[in-house]
């Protein structure tokens, strides 16, 4: 009887201990995740950094060029931050609504529409945004934006980032 007591006892301090070990990795897995993540933002938003940078050097724009460049760039930025924090702010209650307990499917699709149209502001105000660069170029510096535009194009199809 004691000898059972005893294997019973071991036997759930195993359990729970074996549970802690896995709960802590888990843990220590979505962190590393979560950091993982984070860092790919960062590196992507080096990259267009320094994609866009190496596209401005390669147009040898004049320095009044530059700035007027740099200004629409940063209007730009300005409209799509806000644009961006709506769309997390949509993304993230369609997530909780895909997963409620009472599917809302009128809501889910409402949803869907409002993202949508957040995308296409977005994609009209980049549009709008490089045809305003693209205004301010020589006929030469067009041919070599348009060429640099159509590759980022070609790269991000090929990597799926439509």
């Amino acid at each position: 009887m004691k000898n059972n007591i005893k294997v019973s006892v071991l036997s759930a301090l195993l359990i729970v201990l074996t549970f802690d070990v896995s709960a802590q990795q888990r843990n220590k897995m979505q962190g590393q995740v979560k950091a993982n993540c984070q860092e790919q933002m960062l590196n992507r938003t080096d990259r267009q950094g320094q994609n866009q940078q190496r596209m401005m050097s390669r147009l040898n724009l004049t320095s009044e060029q530059k700035a007027q460049v740099e200004e629409i760039h940063l209007n730009g930025q300005k409209g799509m931050i806000i644009l961006r924090n709506k769309m997390q702010e949509k993304n993230a209650l369609l997530r909780s609504l895909r997963m409620s307990e009472e599917y809302d499917e009128t809501a889910v699709n409402v949803l869907i529409e409002e993202i949508g149209e957040l995308r296409t502001a977005m994609m009209v105000m980049r549009t709008a945004h490089m045809q305003q660069v693209r205004e301010l170029l020589t006929p030469e510096q067009r041919i070599k934006f348009d060429a640099h535009q159509q590759n980022s194009m070609k790269r991000q199809s090929r990597f799926g980032m439509k």
